[in-house]
């Protein structure tokens, strides 16, 4: 059995590029940089960079707020927080705005990571194509026999996470080319956490659950998937239909080839107008090869500064 392994180089250092303005006092500077704020779905990789952060640098006076993307952008166009985490850069807009209260924003890409679809283990059917996928947003497919005739589990229930996170706004933009996500329906629906999404597919045979890659395999929480619990990760196709050989997991190696359709980049969105604020700081970390961008890698995701080489390891 031959498997494709990524090997990731660390990469020269180099200058993070500077974000801000001109500085707050110093009181409502020190209220902005006590938390920075991400989309809940990405918490196993920042709680992860935050913790070496804390370790290396000596600085542990930020902490986060994982929220949903669009409260993290409302936050950071509110000065309420001078850093976020999230899977989109700002609208010029949003831009424009914050440079008109004197702020610099700078939008960092930090890597990649894939959207993943999770089906209960006992499901027989776990492949899927955009289309298939498409239309069971759409309200167009409700059933499991209108992807897969014969199919015994009766009514599909695709559960996100929230209905302003990352990903529900991923589907909205990036997948459903301009038609509505419909959950009037009951078809569709939305819990609140990462977490609760997983423990939904594990408890019903007929869902899908959409969570962000970093979910199958943070080593860190009790909730991770591993691929060994009761859910399993479907394969999806860009195909009109989906065979083994032309549909993918979110695996690394298929991220970093971009064989897997559903892959969105995690930026960081920074304001402090400090070259020395923790903000930055921790902003900056993320960027920088080694530790950040390793960090990134062993959570499974592409670094989005990767220098890599991939070989066949045979397994005996």
């Amino acid at each position: 059995m031959k498997l494709k392994v990524i090997s990731f180089a660390i990469l020269t250092l180099g200058l993070f590029p500077s974000c801000g303005g001109n500085k707050p006092s110093d009181n409502a500077y020190q209220e902005q940089c006590r938390y920075f704020a991400a989309d809940e779905s990405l918490s196993p990789v920042i709680d992860e960079e935050l913790d070496i952060f804390h370790m290396k640098s000596k600085r542990d006076s930020i902490h986060p707020l994982y929220i949903s993307e669009q409260e993290a952008i409302e936050k950071l166009m509110n000065r309420e927080v001078l850093l976020v985490f999230t899977t989109r850069t700002l609208t010029p807009n949003e831009e424009n705005t914050l440079k008109e209260q004197q702020y610099k924003p700078r939008s960092i890409a930090l890597a990649y990571d894939g959207l993943a679809l999770i089906v209960n283990k006992s499901n027989p059917d776990s492949m899927i194509t955009v289309d298939q996928f498409r239309s069971i947003m759409a309200g167009e497919a409700t059933k499991w026999t209108d992807i897969y005739p014969g199919s015994k589990l009766g009514n599909i229930k695709m559960v996100f996470d929230n209905p302003r996170s990352a990903t529900v706004r991923f589907c909205a933009d990036s997948i459903m080319q301009g038609k509505p996500i419909k959950t009037d329906g009951g078809n569709v629906q939305a819990a609140n956490t990462s977490a609760e999404v997983v423990s939904y597919v594990e408890s019903h045979e007929n869902a899908i659950g959409v969570v962000g890659s970093i979910w199958l395999d943070d080593q860190r929480d009790s909730t991770n998937l591993i691929y060994n619990r009761t859910v399993k990760v479907m394969r999806v196709s860009r195909a009109q239909e989906a065979t083994k050989s032309n549909s993918y997991t979110p695996d690394q190696y298929n991220i970093a080839y971009n064989y897997y359709p559903f892959i969105r980049t995690i930026y960081a969105l920074c304001i402090d107008p400090r070259s020395n604020g923790v903000p930055r700081a921790l902003a900056n970390f993320c960027w920088l090869p080694n530790p950040g961008q390793l960090i990134f890698f062993h959570a499974g995701l592409f670094p989005a500064r990767a220098d890599y080489s991939v070989r066949d390891v045979e397994i005996k």
